[in-house]
């Protein structure tokens, strides 16, 4: 990962416990250095529907202050998605105040360098 970005591989669907358990505190660690800059890389499979209840669940967490910090900065997205879910992403992504973008899986590098700038 490029210094001061967190990322994470996922696959099939991000469940209640992959948030509480890995993403949540990886989160708050982030925002607790001075800035959070988020790599989502969704593998062969994964359900991307799955990051809107996510993306609510950290909106609502009140120790990571989404709704208010300008700690964080960025979120990029790669993941296989259809042009349903890439018209639908834009509404996705107003769940959260932070700058989100959605690279297809062959834009990887784009999204690392997107993410990190």
């Amino acid at each position: 990962m490029p210094a001061g970005v967190i990322g994470f591989r996922v696959t099939g669907e991000m469940t209640d416990a992959d948030y509480a358990d890995v993403l949540a505190p990886a989160l708050k660690q982030a925002a607790s250095s001075g800035e959070v800059r988020l790599l989502l890389v969704g593998a062969k499979g994964f359900d991307l529907g799955s990051l809107k209840a996510r993306f609510e669940a950290a909106r609502k967490d009140p120790e990571l202050d989404l709704g208010h910090s300008k700690d964080w900065r960025r979120v990029a997205v790669v993941a296989e998605s259809n042009f349903f879910i890439r018209r639908l992403f834009p509404g996705l992504a107003k769940v959260i105040p932070v700058e989100v973008k959605l690279f297809d899986p062959k834009d990887e590098a784009e999204a690392r360098s997107w993410v990190s700038a």
